[in-house]
């Protein structure tokens, strides 16, 4: 994910109406705020697996997912796949030839006017175009247990991209995207 020493931002899905309750069990293990959108928390940690362990270890904190941001962008519906295709384009290295990925979208806000298929299907077009010119073979898409899944978060306009390896997922049950 990130280096040592760099802080990471995370987007935080937490039960209807219990947002309150998790911003106050959170403190301490970072810095977070409501996003403005309903049980949306957005923060930004020191080192995303202490952070995951530590959540962990409070079963009964009402969190349903945990998606980590390496890349976090301000947009408008009119720039919105120009800005995710070259911040995704920085990551794609990370896969490895014989390696799976597929792209996952959840938009919060613009609706009617991003769509979260159509990203999903142009990002990975474009993801999928990368490489094979750099393979020289075409690249395999997993939707169901990706080696990478690529997980394209939207809060207003206000978005994150992160490359999340299948290691990562199996580890921490709250890494989760839809």
């Amino acid at each position: 994910m990130r280096p040592e020493g760099c802080k990471v931002k995370v987007l935080i899905t937490c039960e209807r109406g219990r947002e309150r309750e998790v911003l106050e069990e959170l403190a301490g293990l970072g810095m977070f705020e409501p996003s403005g959108f309903r049980d949306v928390i957005l923060g930004e940690v020191d080192n995303l697996e202490e952070f995951l362990q530590a959540v962990e270890m409070k079963p009964f904190l009402p969190i349903m997912r945990v998606v980590p941001l390496e890349e976090t962008f301000y947009f408008s519906p009119e720039n919105f796949l120009e800005v995710v295709k070259e911040r995704a384009s920085k990551h794609v290295d990370r896969i490895q030839k014989g390696q799976t990925f597929a792209v996952r979208m959840e938009r919060r806000g613009m609706k009617g006017v991003l769509s979260s298929r159509e990203v999903e299907r142009e990002v990975g077009g474009y993801i999928w175009q990368l490489l094979h010119e750099r393979w020289g073979e075409r690249p395999k898409v997993n939707l169901t247990d990706p080696d990478w899944l690529i997980a394209i978060e939207t809060v207003g306009n206000f978005g994150g991209i992160s490359f999340i390896p299948r290691d990562l997922r199996q580890r921490y049950r709250l890494i989760r995207v839809k």
